[in-house]
Formats: C-alpha cells, structure tokens, sequence
C-alpha cells in the first residue's frame, strides 16, 4: 500500500484531545479504533473470501436473505437494498458498510473499551461527509445522491470511491450510537485504496487522532458522566452487564486517589468526598 496521504494527529491527554475535538462541525463523521496501526477496513474486507472471485459479495448476499427469511417476520423483512445491509452488519455478517458515528465521544468510547493494554495507542478516525458527498456527486456524475443510486453503484462494483449511506429503517441500537454507514464503491479495492479518489482533498478531508491506550480509565470514566457507556449505547441486559463491570473496572485504585487529593491539596483546591 502506498504511504497515507491522510493527516495524523497525535495527542498525549484525553484533555487535549477534548479541546481539539470541540473544534469538529457537523459535518465529521467518527470511528474509534483499538490500535492506531490499523487501517480502515470494511468487514467483508477482513474476511478469508475477500477478493476470491468476482461477484463473491453479491452470492453472500443472496444466500444472507434465502436463509434470513427464514427467521424474519413480513414486517421485519427489509425492502431495499440497504435496510439488507444493515441487516447484516447488525447481526455479524461481512458487508462492504463501515460503521461511522456521529458523535467524537462514542467514537472514543469504542476505541478504549476493549483495547489491548499491549497496544501503545489508540485511533478515532474522523472524516468530513460533506466533503466527500459532494466529491461523489461531481465523480459518478449525479445531480444528488440517492438509495437507488447506491444501488447501482454497489451491484454494478466498479467504481473506486466512498460514498455515505444511511438506512430509512434504522434500530435502536444504530440511533442510539449516531451511526452513519459508509461504503466503498467497489468490493475488490481496499477502503483505503478507494480513499484516494479525494486526491489532494484527503489531507483536509480525513483525519486519524491517536491517544496512548494507557489513558483508557480516565476516558471511560469521564465518559461515565457523559453517559456514554455500554449499556446507553448497546440497550440490554448484556449491555448493562459489561457497562458495569467497565465501571469498576475503571474505578481508581486508593494510589490514584491519594495521588489526587494530594495534587489538589498543593494547588489549593477544593474537592468534594468521593
């Protein structure tokens, strides 16, 4: 792979990057990664069939709604093209959609909440939509881009770009996460790969910021009180219970405590009793 032509940030407290971070318009989308050395990949890219013949997605795809049918109510049944997609991504199928939400926060959420205490730095990834929207309409061509228009693109596989999508029919979960989809135009080409068609533009238009992986208390624990955690994100029991073991586990420890009255006692401050 040639050399990332997109920007890097680098920053070494959560604050920092909270006052960085409250510079980003609506107009970015987020994705918080465990390991800043990881690329944007789609999950049918991480797959072991990626790229193993032409038209490999398209036969999952069809052998996904055979066999779902078989699970699904009429009402739940999808009726186009991305409501499928979504569909699959929800319930842990491979598909070309990479999850972007957003929100910078929940991005950060799912960038510290499992990462590895081997791993030096974590990633958000930030890209501005509007930009790369308006990108797309002038490179396919199009007065404006529609659900039918990705469904072109998608079955017809050959173009190399990234385009947004979003589902009419979002779940629970996906609104409550600020999800927006985004796709690659083809399924053969990497995401990143794909990324190039902003040219020059990619500097401006995607951003990764990495923050050391050992700030991963403070941040869960801070975003406690935003109430960003696994049960506000994922609305169930399962949920819940992984949000509270989170809790505890980012609890500090008497050293940290003692360490931090200790620091507030020096710059003369006042704290309430924990």
């Amino acid at each position: 792979m040639q050399d990332p032509t997109y920007t890097i940030k680098r920053f070494k407290s959560w604050n920092q990057f909270k006052d960085f971070a409250n510079q980003f318009s609506e107009n970015w989308l987020f994705r918080g990664q465990s390991d800043s050395a990881w690329d944007l990949k789609s999950s049918f890219e991480r797959t072991d069939f990626f790229k193993k013949y032409d038209g490999i997605e398209s036969s999952f795809l069809i052998d996904f709604q055979r066999g779902a049918k078989n699970f699904l109510t009429e009402r739940e049944t999808p009726t186009d093209l991305i409501e499928w997609l979504a569909l699959m991504q929800h319930h842990g199928a491979p598909t070309r959609l990479l999850d972007f939400t957003k929100s910078v926060y929940i991005a950060s959420y799912f960038a510290f909440e499992n990462v590895d205490p081997k791993t030096e730095n974590v990633a958000v990834w930030a890209i501005n939509i509007k930009v790369i929207h308006d990108r797309v309409v002038q490179h396919l061509k199009l007065s404006q881009l529609t659900d039918k228009d990705f469904e072109t693109i998608f079955y017809s596989n050959d173009e190399s770009c990234i385009l947004p999508v979003e589902s009419f029919q979002m779940n629970r979960r996906y609104s409550l996460q600020q999800s927006i989809f985004v796709s690659p135009g083809n399924s053969h080409e990497s995401f990143m790969e794909q990324l190039q068609f902003l040219d020059e533009d990619i500097t401006k238009v995607v951003l990764k910021i990495t923050l050391p992986s050992k700030l991963k208390n403070e941040v869960l624990r801070d975003l406690q009180k935003m109430n960003i955690n696994r049960a506000s994100i994922f609305p169930d029991i399962d949920g819940y219970s992984v949000a509270l073991k989170m809790k505890y586990n980012s609890m500090r420890t008497m050293e940290e405590y003692i360490k931090q009255q200790s620091e507030l006692i020096k710059g003369k401050k006042f704290t309430f009793y924990p």
